[in-house]
């Protein structure tokens, strides 16, 4: 019972497992509540600068930007891209629940994989629109913020509404 086994318990900074954020990345409704969340003054930066990926929140618009650069952020990208590993999978390996398994897959590759690969590109679009002005909005007070927010949320809603069009005109062709 030594240094290391006790090492290999710790919780202190144990994030959101892959599957957990795979679900949160592949619905719209969850993104828009994780990228939009009410003030909370028990989280940092008021919880208004939320990484999704790896389930961390900063204290600045900066901060975010810096992290979004990072190698944390790029590797945890890079392992949300695959299928997160399932209880599914386990038993597939040793050969239970094949069919079950297989419809899986098949539902991964035609309707959440791609799905999902279009909902990471408007949050990476929302969040470059977000973080470009970062360092003159870290400098502005308290009220100035909540203008600037009052204003993206109707910017934001706008391109939601805008979106939805879009989808509304591909569906009828």
């Amino acid at each position: 019972m030594g240094k290391y086994s006790v090492m290999r318990y710790k919780t202190k900074r144990r994030t959101k497992d892959l599957d957990l954020i795979y679900n949160d990345l592949s619905s719209a409704d969850k993104i828009w509540k994780l990228t939009n969340q009410p003030l909370d003054e028990t989280k940092a930066g008021l919880g208004q600068f939320y990484c999704i990926h790896c389930d961390k929140y900063c204290e600045t618009a900066s901060a975010l930007k810096t992290h979004l650069k990072g190698k944390v952020h790029k590797r945890r990208v890079k392992e949300l891209k695959d299928v997160p590993y399932t209880q599914e999978t386990a038993n597939a390996a040793i050969g239970l629940d094949m069919e079950k398994f297989i419809a899986r897959v098949q539902n991964f590759q035609t309707v959440v994989g791609p799905e999902k690969q279009v909902l990471e590109k408007d949050l990476k679009t929302y969040l470059d629109k977000q973080l470009v002005n970062a360092k003159e909005m870290d400098k502005l007070s308290y009220l100035d913020k909540l203008n600037m927010a009052e204003k993206q949320k109707e910017e934001e809603e706008a391109f939601i509404a805008q979106q939805n069009s879009e989808q509304a005109a591909e569906n009828k062709n």
